[in-house]
């Protein structure tokens, strides 16, 4: 399946692979990659860790938006910021996904704000039931304890603190 999504999707450029410029197939695909991605890594109503990076398919997607950021001279990027990362991405599909079948009118993502957790918050509380998933799946955390620092966790706090502070 990389082969193929190689050539009909990533072979087009960085742009190919934002949520919103995606076949219905390769949404629908992607979205059953980053359906597997998040039930391994976010269990609904268990708040354990995990350390999946994904299918090589949802990986290729963020190299390709990073590798745009980065135009070739950037440092290697972390297990912990991949990770994060793909985590994001994996929920910019799943909001892509329920943009088209409610017929929802948001922004669609740019390369530059692909990865960005203020998107997701953003759609978090104007989409109740996503919202409520964050929060079901530990994502979003109810209160503002403090943790110790992993990607996870700085993930979690980076959400709850903008959620929290609108």
């Amino acid at each position: 399946m990389l082969s193929r999504f190689s050539n009909e999707v990533l072979s087009h450029g960085p742009s190919a692979v934002l949520p919103h410029n995606l076949s219905d197939f390769w949404l629908k695909t992607l979205q059953k990659l980053c359906d597997d991605f998040l039930d391994s890594n976010f269990a609904v109503d268990q708040c354990t860790e995990t350390m999946n990076m994904g299918d090589p398919v949802l990986v290729a997607c963020v190299h390709e938006v990073l590798s745009n950021k980065q135009r070739g001279a950037g440092p290697e990027i972390s297990a912990e910021k991949l990770a994060e990362d793909i985590t994001i991405y994996a929920l910019s599909i799943t909001m892509e996904t329920i943009r088209r079948e409610a017929d929802l009118e948001i922004p669609p993502p740019t390369l530059e704000n692909l990865l960005s957790i203020d998107r997701i918050v953003h759609f978090g509380k104007i989409n109740p039931d996503f919202g409520q998933f964050l929060k079901r799946a530990c994502i979003v955390t109810e209160n503002g304890t403090p943790e110790k620092d992993s990607w996870f966790k700085r993930l979690k706090k980076k959400i709850y603190s903008r959620f929290a502070a609108s």
